[in-house]
């Protein structure tokens, strides 16, 4: 059985019910919009050979340049290899989780092991750490150079 509910013309308590309906309807697009946009943010797509690839950045241990091309080192130890400069793949990249450290190298800062005269571990890879780009590193790892 349904229940009927009546306002006996109280039109205010009805403009009221409507006014917050219609903020919480706002309020959730928004937020759904901010979710769509961060998920669209942490998703880089690249090619390689005929397929293109959905790559989070999370999974991105650091990145090699060779010339027009990029290696992708990934957490799940594939490697990608796609033809882009690595200066436009930095483009793409969040300034505050990745650094570069090297004219051929960016790396993820959340992935670093160590760093150790003038090199950096991530993983099993030692990388190499350029005098022009070590006070940026510094920088971003708040530490004093």
């Amino acid at each position: 059985m349904l229940n009927r509910i009546t306002f006996d013309n109280d039109t205010a308590t009805l403009d009221a019910l409507i006014g917050y309906f219609k903020r919480l309807d706002q309020t959730l697009a928004e937020v759904y919009q901010a979710l769509d946009k961060e998920q669209a943010e942490r998703l880089i797509f690249v090619r390689e050979g005929s397929k293109i690839i959905r790559l989070r950045r999370e999974e991105i241990l650091y990145l090699e340049g060779y010339g027009d091309y990029v290696k992708i080192h990934r957490a799940s130890d594939k490697t990608l290899l796609t033809q882009v400069s690595l200066r436009r793949f930095e483009e793409c990249l969040d300034k505050e989780r990745f650094c570069r450290i090297h004219r051929s190298y960016i790396v993820s800062l959340a992935h670093i092991n160590y760093i150790e005269h003038k090199r950096v571990r991530i993983g099993d890879a030692l990388l190499p750490i350029s005098d022009s780009y070590l006070p940026s590193l510094m920088r971003k790892l708040t530490l004093q150079e």
